[in-house]
């Protein structure tokens, strides 16, 4: 890949990777919290053209490097939140803590883009995982859908299905063909998140990572290899809460 450097209105340098795909028939543009900018481009495409197309990208790019900075506070910041947005679903839920005398906190959509959080709010654990467990709901309701859906399309077929929280995978696939996929995903690009949910489906087919999965994979997403390079940078996606363990 060549390597170039994007200079943003604020004087910040964003480094891009420039790569070459025979099976995009478009330019594409993935922006990683650490590998930076990455621009696919079709086979012969013709280069003389690629500065001006970048620079008119430098809006979009500051626009993603904002949301990645608003979407990783420091550490220390780990209250529950007030706002967060499913990127996959092009939802945003505002959040609001009620307080009350059960011992057991819950979370419960009450309206359209809106969660109540009612018990021992204080409590800032119980609060995570009470988000959390919202969250496998919200993802159990929007993943297998979906799933169902291009299990149609692609003429694959699965078996059972879980929504869970895992720490290093995105999903998994069982011999029998069980699908887990992480409830995370939902904050996530939508194409993204699509890809995964094809990536499972082929493993029902090829439960391994040779060339005839791969083919198969591009067979129903001609952007695998690229997502699965951005994918590396995904965690930039989720609001810190979200990355701890919802252990309370």
């Amino acid at each position: 890949m060549a390597v170039a450097v994007l200079e943003l209105a604020d004087g910040r340098r964003i480094p891009y990777r420039v790569a070459v795909s025979p099976r995009s028939q478009a330019i594409r543009f993935w922006l990683g919290a650490r590998s930076g900018l990455v621009v696919t481009v079709p086979r012969g495409f013709d280069r003389s053209r690629l500065g001006a197309i970048i620079d008119g990208k430098r809006d979009w790019v500051a626009h993603h490097l904002e949301r990645f900075e608003a979407a990783n506070p420091p550490p220390a910041s780990l209250a529950p939140p007030r706002e967060f947005r499913l990127l996959a679903l092009a939802e945003t839920w505002r959040v609001e803590y009620q307080v009350a005398p059960a011992k057991v906190m819950i979370a419960q959509t009450a309206g359209p883009g809106r969660i109540v959080v009612t018990g021992q709010v204080e409590n800032m654990a119980a609060g995570h995982a009470v988000l959390h467990r919202w969250l496998a709901r919200r993802g159990r309701d929007a993943l297998v859908p979906w799933l169902e859906c291009l299990s149609g399309e692609t003429g694959l077929r699965y078996g059972r299905v879980a929504i869970k929280g895992q720490q290093t995978r995105w999903g998994s696939c069982s011999a029998r063909g069980g699908i887990n996929l992480n409830y995370k995903l939902l904050f996530l690009p939508r194409e993204w998140v699509r890809y995964v949910l094809v990536h499972e489906l082929c493993h029902t087919a090829e439960l391994n990572h040779s060339s005839r999965f791969w083919d198969l994979v591009q067979r129903f997403e001609p952007q695998a290899r690229e997502i699965s390079a951005a994918l590396r940078d995904a965690r930039a996606y989720l609001p810190a809460w979200v990355l701890q363990p919802a252990t309370a």
